[in-house]
């Protein structure tokens, strides 16, 4: 019975090994690292914790998700708005260099229905004794619109609403 008290009473003071805890023993010159206490006659040299921390909350990966979806999107709109810039500077040059090709041919400058309708307007204004009205200004500015949007249609030289 005293024994068993005895041995009751040392329980407290042997080391209990918590999860994860990693000891460095060294027995005489041979070093170890072990996950269970030095054993007698070893001297401990350090103990770790060594529990893995916890891995990313449903929320924190649930936002990696999103912020990865967002940066591509921004990307993909990058790429699209440096191919829309790319296609349009492609087409200015083109068009200048059909300019400069029809200007060293000697050819006259095309002259579209759209461009006429836009000097007559322009022609009109300058004339302020004219004394157009609201009313035949707007319809003025429609012509020109008509113009510029069918330029194939071949429509009269002049409006006439203004004739």
């Amino acid at each position: 019975m005293k024994r068993l008290v005895f041995a009751l009473l040392c329980l407290p003071a042997v080391a209990v090994a918590a999860p994860g805890t990693l000891y460095k023993c060294d027995a005489g010159g041979a070093i170890t690292i072990q996950s269970d206490p030095c054993p007698r006659g070893a001297v401990e040299v350090w103990r770790r914790d060594a529990t893995p921390e916890a891995g990313p909350t449903p929320e924190e990966l649930a936002a990696r998700a999103a912020l990865a979806q967002a940066q591509a999107q921004r990307a993909a709109e990058e790429a699209r708005l440096a191919e829309q810039a790319r296609l349009a500077d492609e087409a200015r040059r083109a068009a200048a260099e059909r300019a400069r090709a029809e200007e060293a041919s000697g050819a006259p400058p095309r002259v579209t229905e759209c461009s006429k309708a836009h000097d007559f307007a322009r022609d009109v204004d300058a004339k302020p004794w004219l004394d157009l009205s609201d009313a035949a200004r707007t319809r003025l500015r429609e012509w020109v619109e008509q113009q510029c949007r069918d330029p194939g249609a071949g429509g009269s030289a002049v409006p006439l609403s203004l004739r």
